[in-house]
């Protein structure tokens, strides 16, 4: 009968869910001290999400077998499927259960899950496994016994018969595909949106509260896509020395700890706690800004006035090539290099240092937004975790209307409505505000606002089309200042406006197909991107020259405020800059440092082209090693 059939699918489900339920008891009992910073109900959130991702976990293995056992053929009704059904799903369970208890053990070294350091392991290395069972003899042995009682629950599942289902084909085909449906939901873990992942499982904006949710089997197959090799260039001592000495700075000191790079300000002075405004403009590429590139192509006016009025920094690059690992890199100071998670795809699960906690932790509130939709890069997940309060996407904005009705951005709203909002938000924000916003109109393909932007002939897929987009973010943002320099909380706020990377991720020379423009590119022009800190009542007008990347704004903030307490960053501020200030980035396959001496680029196999002294590689090399090495054990 189908209700019998219904019935021993619920059952495994049920065990699973049981099962996996006792195994994260046992992690929150066996390191409570780690997790007793929550609360009863955050406590209970992170065990309801916690079930969500034990769902997820054995749905994504077992669907394909459940899907069979509904098919609607009567071949089905023999007793074999039904006995495949039952233990391959047995099988799947042993599988998870055996990893998350190895996690369990690995938890106590680094606090956190697996990651991508187990499917980083070489084949040599699996002896590490055989080790943790040698030495772990007692826990394996209660793993064996658990599995023996649940082969016995399984096998008393198995001999309840099963009958076909008796029913007409068409009503067959309905059930198969209400199965199907909800199975595509259990695995995607939502309704709406990017399926469920990593960062959806941070409830509160608490490492623990999502290593609380999480498991070891969930975060490792999570990763797998992001494979990382591990590289040893050089003695641990020596690497760590090497990456040291790029960030030894004379206003900051190494906390004397276990995290080796972990620093904090050595004059922790009172100063004045201004509001911070962060704008990250989408695709905001130096060359097309005439007050940074000078190709005079006149789509910037507002921009080009605030750089007279702002610290314009001249030689600032992006630590990579997409939104994401721009979004990263600001908010964490950590640059997503070749082989690295990013925020959304496991880096989340090493402690970081967060730009919004850092500001919340000094009293600071917080408020983060973007024009495209709430979900969008998960943005609306990573704000949380990084300490922001409240967060609004293009959902959230009202339509002003001065753009053509006819035409939709592609991806969200558009800027004005964005800058629109943020007015009207920060105008009830409780001082002093930090404040994140991530602009999309300039994201290809360039849809055009209407005639009143369109300084060049409009194509939605050439640099006419980009230049056009720019004019209109560049007149929105324009009109945001303006109706800011209105408002009360003006004077005291320093406003930092660069962009997530640069025009076609790196490589703009398709969008010049059919155009009569030519451009000089300097060197390493695929990643520079403009920087303005605009604080015209706080600091006077300059052009500085430091190099510097988007990692370097937690610094700069900790020195410009005189932030309390330590962070973790492969930066430096970029007011206080010291001789070997760099920055480092990511490029495709290739990875690379620059400072005043030049450049360099890398395969992490081999040296690619170089314009800088010989102790550029070194330095990314060191840098690579020791970034890779304290994430991977959680001393970052």
């Amino acid at each position: 009968m189908i209700k019998d059939r219904i019935l021993k699918v619920i059952n495994l489900v049920l065990i699973s869910i049981v099962s996996l339920f006792l195994l994260r008891l046992i992690l929150f009992i066996n390191y409570y001290n780690y997790f007793e910073i929550l609360t009863f109900s955050e406590i209970l959130q992170s065990f309801l999400m916690g079930t969500r991702v034990d769902i997820i976990s054995f749905l994504t293995f077992n669907s394909i077998i459940i899907l069979i056992y509904f098919l609607p053929f009567k071949i089905l009704s023999h007793r074999i499927f039904s006995k495949i059904l039952v233990y391959f799903w047995f099988i799947s369970l042993l599988i998870i259960i055996f990893t998350i208890t190895a996690d369990l053990i690995y938890f106590q070294f680094v606090f956190r899950h697996f990651g991508n350091e187990l499917t980083a392991m070489n084949i040599g290395d699996t002896h590490i496994v055989f080790d943790m069972i040698k030495e772990y003899k007692f826990i394996f042995l209660l793993y064996i016994i658990v599995s023996i009682i649940l082969f016995f629950i399984f096998r008393n599942i198995d001999n309840k018969k099963v009958k076909i289902i008796q029913n007409s084909f068409l009503k067959n085909i309905i059930l198969f595909i209400i199965i199907f449906i909800l199975l595509v939901l259990g695995i995607r873990g939502k309704i709406e949106g990017k399926p469920f992942s990593i960062t959806d499982a941070f409830v509160i904006n608490k490492t623990a509260s999502g290593n609380l949710a999480l498991n070891g089997f969930y975060t490792i197959y999570r990763s797998y896509s992001h494979k990382q090799k591990k590289y040893t260039f050089y003695k641990y001592e020596k690497a760590l020395q090497n990456t040291k000495s790029i960030l030894k700075n004379s206003i900051f000191k190494f906390d004397k700890n276990s995290i080796p790079l972990q620093r904090s300000l050595i004059n922790n002075q009172n100063k004045p706690k201004h509001n911070i405004v962060i704008i990250l403009l989408e695709s905001w590429s130096s060359k097309y800004i005439d007050s940074f590139g000078h190709n005079n192509f006149k789509v910037t006016p507002n921009f080009d006035k605030l750089s007279k009025e702002s610290i314009l920094f001249t030689n600032f690059y992006a630590n990579g090539q997409r939104s994401i690992e721009g979004i990263t890199a600001l908010l964490t100071g950590v640059p997503v290099l070749k082989g690295f998670n990013y925020l959304g795809s496991g880096l989340e699960l090493s402690n970081l240092s967060y730009l919004g906690t850092i500001l919340k932790n000094n009293s600071y509130s917080t408020i983060a937004m973007q024009s495209s939709k709430r979900g969008s890069f998960r943005v609306n997940n990573i704000t949380k975790l990084a300490g922001f309060d409240k967060y609004f996407g293009a959902e959230d904005m009202p339509l002003i209307g001065e753009e053509d009705k006819d035409k939709k951005p592609r991806f969200g709203t558009w800027d004005g409505n964005m800058y629109n909002l943020l007015n009207k938000k920060l105008d009830n924000m409780q001082e002093p505000f930090l404040s994140f916003s991530f602009t999309s109109t300039t994201h290809t393909p360039f849809i055009s606002p209407g005639k009143k932007w369109e300084h060049y002939k409009h194509n939605n897929k050439n640099i006419f089309g980009f230049l056009n987009t720019l004019k209109y973010a560049d007149d929105k943002l324009g009109l945001f200042i303006n109706n800011a320099k209105k408002k009360p909380w003006f004077d005291n706020t320093i406003f930092i406006f660069m962009a997530d990377h640069t025009i076609g991720f790196g490589d703009d020379s398709g969008l010049f197909k059919d155009t009569n423009i030519k451009v000089q590119n300097r060197e390493l022009e695929n990643m520079r991107i403009p920087l303005l800190i605009y604080a015209p009542k706080i600091f006077k007008p300059s052009i500085n020259n430091t190099v510097g990347s988007q990692v370097d704004i937690i610094p700069t903030l900790v020195d410009i405020l005189g932030l309390k307490g330590s962070f973790s960053t492969l930066s430096n501020s970029l007011l206080h800059p010291t001789n070997n200030q760099f920055a480092i980035f990511n490029s495709g396959q290739t990875i690379g440092i620059v400072n005043k001496s030049g450049y360099l680029k890398h395969t992490l196999d081999k040296k690619l082209e170089q314009t800088g002294n010989n102790t550029l590689e070194e330095k990314l090399l060191s840098s690579y090693q020791i970034i890779q090495k304290l994430l991977n054990e959680n001393k970052w």
